[in-house]
């Protein structure tokens, strides 16, 4: 026991003793002192070093040869890498940096293995983006020399890892978060496990890794030995399954890491890891589901990089932008939980239920009744347990399966879709979304809470939501997308088409023009409800039009009204009751024009001979400005055209006016004049368009009727006596000229 700051033996036993002080000292200097070197098995001694496993030591010392993973100093290096990446603006690695990292991780490896004795050690594995090496020790005096590097930092031991052994996607709302287009588009998530039967019709049916283009498996390899199958248990093929179903646009990246026993150790998960980081470019990898571990009890975070192994590979991946997650284990520990599940920055996953399944008994336990959000009995749980997830039961790929292997691939299929959806939040902010929105579920067993994935509640409420955030619609038609998942209704809002509603979403537009303006939520996945506004705060709107069911079908809504050219609509759409769904806003603004047009004629009545003019008047009733306006004139039989305003011309009976465009309540007038030929009554018809519609057709057309008398008969002047003298006068003088005449 330590008493008043002094060390006092309990046995007289100088093994013993010696036992009692490396753990006194272990604590006094805050050396780690770990799990495996217990009291007990020091009682006989055994050579200890605070770098390197008590059971490794005692091996070689016993002459036994040691697999081990070796963990470099590479504070230097990540000193560099920060610089690199302040310098160039970048919040994760990219291709240069950890081109860089590459680099000195080889350099390191180097200078350090250069150093041994060579026949004394053989390097199995080098891992590119790792300050670390897998190597074969083979005395005791090769692993003190190793370990008395000030450049080596830790030795593990390569231990053995295990399994974490269609109705959980409804548990976490994950179709209507699909609905609304958050389907992980564009992200690969690198699942380590057994492989995946890519041939699988849950995959595409791939012929090979991204083939077809519709294959969902865009790389499979084989980190252990190949034992000549895709997948030799299922495992990695369910696990694939579910990310496929969580996400249903991300791909699958395997990474076969278990050998034909059902068994993987550190060295092929660090590998696996490894191999994330080297293809997270050429992939677009954001996340590693592990569903695996080492089935050891871990009463804390174990943060120590000293006795972790996946402290280093952990921190490496999730600098290159990669959210680790993994299964938390199914030994039933209510108090702990499994390597790597338990190392600071992976998401760690414990399993409940989705549904009743009646009484259900595992290999560790018995669950005597089961519910829907109830922890599965074997689910390792503590208070440093991320999160939880559905894991009993899952049908994916053909294949039923039970454990928090089952929980992870849930959550890293939820990662995925946000990953995509917000890819510029930080990795911290991406799993907040998650754990700050689950349904909270409390543990029987320990007390504790923890959020259940909520994927539909993780993406949060939409960006339009409030009033203020309103978005700017673009343009005189279109079409845009949305939802009102998580929308809420604000302080002061009206009431939309007279409903109470409270998941309302807005948009903003203004009209280029005046016209009539048309709003529809056509397409809409749930009962809609519309309104149109004018004004600058919710509270205090006027309302220009609003409706909750215009008959279309399925719910929607649909208003028209004039819009002003100019003016600021807010437009406002929510669900009936509290519906709420994938939103479908349609718009347009068109042009309408009511013209209408007069006739008149003079004289009337006419005598046939003489000029008639016509006189026709275009008037715009409005809203919009008529543009395009053309006059159409049919001249009546029986005349000749003689003549017409500018921009007139005439061709046959018809007579073509172009008008251009005519502002609304203004008027425009022409004049056309014929000549009739003949007496009756002339009938002359025209009609006016425009290139806006026209909601009054009946008012674009005018006629006159004319009445033309025949012409007079020619008078015969009367003449004088003296006058007819005067003309036979003139006759007889003409008649003496003439040649041949005699005078």
């Amino acid at each position: 026991m330590l008493s008043k700051g002094r060390i006092t033996v309990l046995r007289d036993s100088a093994p013993f003793q010696r036992t009692i002080v490396a753990g006194a000292l272990t604590i006094l200097l805050g050396l780690p002192f770990l799990a495996s070197h217990s009291l007990a098995e020091e009682a006989g001694y055994r050579p200890f070093h605070p770098k390197a496993p008590a059971a490794v030591m005692d091996r070689l010392t016993a002459g036994t040869p040691q697999d081990v993973i070796v963990l470099f100093d590479d504070s230097a290096v990540a000193d560099e890498a920060k610089t690199m990446r302040r310098d160039r603006g970048l919040v994760h690695d990219d291709n240069a940096v950890l081109e860089l990292k590459g680099r000195r991780y080889r350099d390191i490896r180097q200078r350090v293995l250069n150093a041994l004795p060579s026949g004394e050690f053989e390097i199995k594995r080098e891992y590119s983006h790792l300050p670390m090496a897998f190597l074969k020790v083979r005395t005791k005096a090769a692993m003190d020399r190793l370990l008395d590097r000030p450049d080596v930092l830790a030795v593990y031991e390569n231990r053995k890892i295990y399994h974490q052994l269609t109705q959980s996607l409804p548990l976490v709302d994950q179709p209507e978060a699909a609905s609304v287009g958050y389907k992980g588009e564009g992200i690969t998530v690198a699942v380590i496990d057994t492989g995946v039967n890519y041939t699988n019709s849950a995959f595409g049916s791939c012929t090979s890794p991204g083939v077809p283009s519709g294959c969902r498996v865009v790389a499979s390899v084989d980190l252990a030995e190949n034992d000549g199958v895709l997948d030799s248990s299922g495992h990695g093929t369910n696990v694939s399954g579910i990310i496929a179903g969580t996400a249903s646009k991300t791909k699958i990246a395997a990474v076969d890491v278990f050998e034909s026993d059902g068994s993987s150790t550190y060295d092929l998960l660090v590998a696996g890891i490894n191999w994330a980081i080297d293809n997270r470019s050429a992939y677009n990898i954001s996340v590693i589901n592990m569903s695996l571990g080492d089935g050891l009890k871990n009463t804390s975070a174990c943060g120590s990089y000293i006795t972790n192994a996946f402290m280093t590979p952990i921190a490496n991946a999730r600098s290159a932008g990669i959210i680790p997650v993994a299964a938390s284990g199914n030994e039933a520990y209510s108090d702990g939980m499994a390597k790597p599940a338990c190392t600071p920055g992976v998401v760690s996953v414990g399993a409940v239920y989705d549904s009743n399944m009646g009484q259900l008994a595992w290999s560790t336990c018995t669950d005597s009744s089961t519910a829907a959000d109830q922890i599965v009995c074997f689910s390792n749980s503590a208070n440093f347990l991320t999160m939880l997830a559905p894991g009993a039961k899952i049908t994916a790929a053909g294949y039923i399966s039970s454990g928090t292997s089952q929980a992870s691939p849930h959550v890293a299929g939820a990662v995925a879709a946000l990953r995509a959806a917000f890819p510029s939040e930080t990795l911290d902010q991406t799993v907040s979304r998650l754990t700050g929105n689950g349904t909270q579920i409390t543990d029987p067993r320990n007390g504790v809470t923890k959020p259940r994935l909520n994927l539909l509640a993780a993406i949060g409420a939409p960006g339009n939501d409030l009033f203020a955030a309103a978005p700017l619609l673009v343009g005189n038609n279109g079409v845009v997308t949305g939802s009102n998942y998580n929308a809420t209704k604000e302080t002061g809002e009206p009431n939309h088409a007279g409903n109470t509603g409270g998941k309302s979403v807005w948009w903003k537009w203004s009209a280029s023009f005046t016209g009539v303006a048309t709003f529809d939520t056509h397409g809409s996945g749930f009962d809609t409800l519309l309104g149109v506004y004018t004004g600058t705060g919710v509270s205090s709107l006027n309302q220009v039009a609003a409706n909750n069911n215009d008959g279309s079908g399925g719910g929607t809504s649909g208003v028209t009204f004039t819009a002003v050219a100019g003016t600021e609509y807010r437009i406002a759409v929510d669900g009936y009751g509290g519906a709420s769904g994938p939103v479908t806003l349609n718009w347009n603004l068109a042009p309408q024009a009511d013209l209408s047009l007069s006739a008149g004629d003079s004289p009337d009545p006419l005598a046939a001979g003489d000029d008639l003019t016509y006189t026709l008047t275009t008037l715009n009733l409005g809203p919009s400005t008529a543009t395009g306006v053309t006059l159409t004139d049919i001249l009546p039989a029986n005349t000749l055209f003689v003549s017409a305003s500018d921009g007139c011309s005439q061709s046959g009976d018809t007579v073509t006016c172009a008008q251009g465009s005519l502002a609304a309540g203004n008027s425009a007038a022409v004049t056309i004049v014929v000549r009739p030929q003949a007496a009756g009554t002339l009938n002359n018809s025209a009609s006016v368009s425009s290139d806006a519609s026209d909601p009054v057709s009946g008012n674009n057309a005018a006629a006159t009727d004319t009445t033309v008398t025949a012409a007079p008969p020619v008078a015969v002047p009367a003449h004088s006596q003296w006058g007819l003298l005067f003309v036979v006068a003139l006759l007889g003088l003409y008649m003496a000229r003439k040649p041949g005449n005699v005078t």
